[in-house]
Parts: structure tokens; sequence; C-alpha cells
């Protein structure tokens, strides 16, 4: 692990993605902890976005709960739904 101080980022942000290569980073604000820099390319691009988007998370846990207080719905019936909301 890496500690990055926010004037050393704002300085030479190339070198600091660069150390990324090897592993996560702490960013620091006045010597207190402020963020944390992972490496990503596109293979963990999709599974970080999945994982930290607020809205989906929130969408999941909602549909989780209604599948556990309604029960499942097949696929024709899904299919079904899906054009009567098309219009």
């Amino acid at each position: 692990m890496k500690v990055v101080t926010l004037r050393e980022l704002k300085i030479n942000p190339s070198k600091v993605l660069k150390e990324l290569r090897r592993g996560y980073a702490i960013v620091t604000v006045r010597g207190k902890p402020a963020a944390a820099l992972i490496p990503l390319d596109e293979e963990t691009l999709e599974e970080f976005i999945l994982t930290h988007h607020p809205g989906l998370q929130k969408q999941l846990t909602a549909s989780y709960r209604e599948y556990k207080r309604k029960g499942g719905k097949n696929l024709a019936a899904m299919r079904k739904k899906m054009r009567q909301r098309r219009g």
C-alpha cells in the first residue's frame, strides 16, 4: 500500500497512476486519510461499477425484497409484462 499526499497527487499525477499498477494507494490531506485509489482496467471496471453504484445497489435490494414477498415470475409472464410497459 502506498500513501500519497494530495499535494504529491496534484504535482505528479502520472507518477501516482503508474505506481497504482503495484496496488492501491491512500490519499491523505493534512496527514489524514481522505481517499483510496485503486488500479482499474477494462476487466475490473465493470465489477467496480456494479459493486459501488449506490442506485444499482438500492434497486437490487428493492427487487430482491419484492421477489421474496411476491415470488418470482416465469419467462412468459415477464415477456408479457414487458410488452405491456412498452405499449
